[in-house]
């Protein structure tokens, strides 16, 4: 089957980050006939391996969870499970991944390939439940690729860069303490206010380089009572390590108010390697995107990595309800992953 075709079967099946049983089943039909190893890997994941004897080891990861949307595209095969959809361009990975497959056993790789269907990528644990199992331990692939759909990069092409391309991205949390009393007493210790002033000193304080935003506010449970707590929720996104420590630098200030700060993060930032980018003959991408992916994770258990865009070209934006794209452009992706195994190079970088 082509890619396109995978596709249309795929994005029917959108399902919740490790949830994919159905996708999973889909996988493993499609992956049965080839001759690979195939591994199941946690609740829905899924490895498959071609051993073609060679001493080096290339892996291509395609996420496979859908989002939280309800689809509003009209497509003929739009999603069959309510309120879930392939808004991210998981379907298109996926199906790029599986004609890969298809046709790995034809192709003459200069290296063994490892086929990686990972499960929730767009929460967090998704990468680990890959990296930390028996199977990817024991192959431990050298290099390991990615290609993501990117509305808004020319339709058709692959861009990338070396070093950072997606930003690392940590969920924020800070919470203030005050006095919940009727709110015509005199005094009080006035949570809000401590959480506006917090809110308005960061905005100040906050260095160009640095993202740190809050989108959501709770506090209080009635007009006429001042709140006992008031918390804030956002996200920090950074390209290094010296960013993010910059941003829970200034996070920090929520204890000039008697209130503490949780910063969790959902995943590092993806840097990709020179060399590997330098052969990949991709289009060069001018600036890192602020969006984040947990392809990161796989780079920082030792793995050269390389993180690929596909444009879409003017397309409604990723996680929209209307966000589809001409499918014809997947062969793109499946092209290039095959020239990356026929490349002596790069099945030689380790």
């Amino acid at each position: 089957m082509t890619a396109k075709e995978h596709r249309r079967v795929l994005h029917r099946l959108a399902e919740e980050g490790f949830c994919e049983f159905e996708t999973k089943k889909y996988v493993l039909n499609a992956l049965k006939p080839l001759g690979c190893e195939v591994y199941e890997i946690g609740e829905t994941g899924v490895i498959a391996y071609f051993d073609f004897g060679k001493s080096t080891t290339s892996a291509f990861r395609a996420e496979m969870d859908a989002l939280p949307v309800q689809e509003r595209t009209g497509l003929e095969f739009a999603s069959e499970n309510e309120g879930f959809m392939h808004a991210c361009g998981h379907d298109g990975h996926m199906a790029i991944l599986l004609e890969f497959a298809e046709r790995m056993p034809f192709e003459g790789a200069l290296c063994n390939v490892m086929c990686v269907f990972q499960p929730a990528e767009e929460k967090r644990g998704g990468a680990e439940t890959i990296v930390l199992s028996e199977e990817y331990k024991r192959l431990k692939p050298d290099r390991v690729f990615a290609v993501h759909l990117r509305p808004g990069l020319e339709k058709g092409k692959l861009f990338s860069r070396a070093g950072a391309i997606c930003a690392g991205s940590s969920e924020v949390e800070a919470t203030f303490p005050g006095d919940a009393v009727h709110i015509t007493e005199p005094r009080y210790s006035d949570a809000i206010e401590k959480t506006a002033r917090f809110y308005l000193g960061i905005k100040t304080a906050a260095e160009d380089e640095i993202f740190l935003r809050f989108g959501k506010m709770m506090c209080g449970t009635a007009g006429n009572v001042t709140p006992l707590s008031a918390e804030l929720f956002g996200t920090a996104r950074y390209f290094s390590q010296d960013e993010r420590k910059k941003c829970e630098s200034l996070l920090s200030a929520v204890e000039n108010y008697g209130g503490t700060y949780k910063m969790t993060e959902y995943a590092p930032p993806v840097i990709n390697d020179e060399e590997l980018f330098r052969l990949s003959g991709c289009g060069t991408l001018r600036e890192p995107l602020l969006c984040a992916d947990d392809f990161s994770v796989y780079g920082f258990r030792g793995a050269r990595a390389l993180y690929m865009l596909l444009g879409t070209g003017e397309t409604p934006p990723l996680h929209s309800p209307y966000f589809d794209f001409d499918d014809d452009i997947l062969s793109v992706g499946t092209e290039k992953f095959i020239a990356l195994c026929k490349n002596e190079k790069i099945s030689s970088a380790i």
